[in-house]
């Protein structure tokens, strides 16, 4: 898990003792963690369907998206065991595990000509977002190496993270329990 951070250099003393005519300044750096009640991180990705590629000047935009429920699903790849099992549970519980009007995409560094073919062979009705150089997953902590981790985060119509499972477990049937209440607690609000 990131954690808050405050990075400061502080070089005052010999800049000053070097040049006191000059101004020094000094640079901060904050990173903040993605955790509820937080902004959620913009994310613009091209995406897939079982359609194929979405349009490359319409990408999926987060922004875009406000006023509606979101869900995020970082995973590692197409075609995994795990991820498999994942999305198949994703595609035969929607209506009781995210109900009408929420949006569903998937983020891993697979290419859109993978994500399509993932998405037609099991038939998945959701967006996959293509994050080759992990920039939306840094954004989010949602990395583990070279892949994506596997993770959900839940969004709320005003942008602002409403849930987040960092150890989202594919095979756990308790881990969908704690999803499907957090969508339906977003979606109320």
């Amino acid at each position: 898990m990131m954690r808050s951070m405050v990075l400061l250099m502080v070089l005052v003393a010999p800049l000053a003792a070097q040049n006191s005519s000059s101004p020094v300044s000094i640079r901060l750096r904050v990173a903040d963690e993605v955790r509820v009640g937080r902004q959620a991180p913009d994310v613009v990705l091209p995406y897939a369907t079982r359609n194929g590629p979405g349009p490359a000047d319409q990408p999926f935009a987060l922004r875009k998206e406000l006023g509606r429920v979101v869900v995020l699903a970082f995973y590692p790849g197409d075609f995994t065991a795990g991820c498999t099992a994942q999305w198949q549970a994703f595609r035969d519980r929607a209506a009781t595990l995210f109900g009408p009007e929420v949006i569903v995409a998937g983020i891993s560094t697979d290419s859109l000509e993978t994500h399509v073919r993932f998405a037609r062979e099991y038939d998945l009705p959701f967006k996959l977002l293509s994050d080759p150089a992990l920039t939306i997953a840094r954004r989010y902590d949602a990395v583990d190496g070279r892949r994506a981790r596997r993770m959900v985060v839940v969004i709320g119509r005003d942008g602002l993270v409403r849930y987040v499972d960092r150890a989202f477990a594919a095979l756990d049937p308790e881990s969908y329990v704690h999803l499907g209440a957090a969508v339906e607690a977003a979606r109320k609000e």
